[in-house]
């Protein structure tokens, strides 16, 4: 069952049956689950008889029938949810024993079964090639796989959000946000809470992306880039400012050294594709960056004069080696790389 299926069956009417929902997307997992929650738990009253929690590492079989066949109290429906089950760690046994408890469900049909389960938990496959799993409970079970979220998917849902608060929002605002905060929804719908409370103590209703740099949490990629950023610019300040701050937080110095490595080795690209004439939009398909690191690899590549991105990756590349070996180590060696090469 696809996503977009188990939403049209929430809005017509009563789920029934038993649900699977997995894939890598946690808080779509939860939210849904809490969606089906509120669709079949209508009386918060009876709510502690008519929803009933198992734990994974809890499973009964015995226990589990029980639930499914006891009738809901004064209510006409109740919602087993069973919270991360090992079927990876299941015997036979216990397989066989839960299938006989599906191919029953029918006959209590006032009872409706939802499990969520990790990622990597089961093996789904693909609809042309249906794994393990999906072969053996597909026919029994309603799996909804929620796939990691495309920016474009998140960006326009970081909007709803945005538009619930009353605040506009631009699209290279969310893109903004996308690149200093991550992609994890369960991380960036406390971003949204974040920054909306803090421009309405402002008595403002317009995000920037000034407001993101400055309120937002940004990932340790993004801190790193702040740096490699700054190089590129030819900023020493901001440069040992980026480094002072990493010190604080006790990032792994030979760590920055390969992340800014792959920042440069971006850069020499982003470069050589522009030499050879191919414009901004095609350089993002072929690479794959995000479209607002990307804009700043192109205002930087006017910045260095041929042959400057391949020179500086090749003092990195001495920096690299120097600290595992010999030299100069830590961020004193990334210190003295900034000071002769910015």
């Amino acid at each position: 069952m696809q996503e977009k299926e188990f939403k049209e069956l929430l809005k017509s009417g009563r789920p029934s049956g038993a649900f699977l929902f997995s894939g890598e997307e946690d808080y779509l997992k939860r939210y849904y689950l809490g969606e089906l929650k509120r669709a079949v738990v209508t009386d918060e009253a009876f709510a502690t008889f008519n929803h009933i929690v198992f734990d994974g590492q809890e499973f009964s079989a015995a226990a589990l029938k029980d639930a499914v066949s006891a009738p809901p109290m004064f209510a006409d429906y109740k919602l087993i949810e069973w919270k991360y089950p090992h079927f990876l760690k299941m015997k036979e046994s216990e397989l066989k024993d839960i299938e006989a408890i599906l191919d029953t469900l029918p006959d209590y049909d006032y009872t409706v079964l939802a499990m969520i389960v990790a990622d990597g938990e089961i093996d789904i496959g693909t609809e042309k090639k249906p794994g393990k799993f999906a072969k053996r409970f597909g026919k029994k079970i309603n799996i909804i796989n929620f796939e990691k979220s495309t920016d474009t998917q998140l960006m326009s849902w970081l909007k709803r959000h945005f538009d619930k608060e009353s605040i506009k929002v631009t699209a290279e605002v969310l893109s903004a946000l996308l690149f200093r905060s991550g992609r994890s929804m369960d991380v960036l719908i406390g971003e949204v809470v974040k920054l909306s409370s803090f421009l309405k103590a402002n008595g403002r209703d317009t995000l920037t992306v000034a407001d993101v740099q400055e309120v937002a949490s940004s990932t340790p990629e993004c801190d790193t880039f702040a740096l490699s950023n700054a190089i590129l610019e030819r900023n020493k300040k901001a440069a040992y400012d980026a480094i002072a701050e990493m010190k604080r937080e006790r990032q792994e110095p030979s760590l920055i050294i390969g992340m800014m490595a792959r920042t440069y080795s971006e850069l020499l690209s982003v470069v050589m594709l522009k030499d050879d004439g191919v414009d901004q939009s095609e350089i993002e398909k072929i690479l794959g960056i995000h479209p607002f690191k990307l804009k700043s690899y192109m205002k930087a590549s006017r910045l260095f004069k041929q042959g400057a991105p391949a020179a500086i990756l090749e003092e990195l590349s001495r920096v690299d080696v120097g600290m595992k070996y010999y030299g100069v180590q830590g961020y004193t060696a990334i210190e003295m790389f900034i000071s002769k090469c910015v």
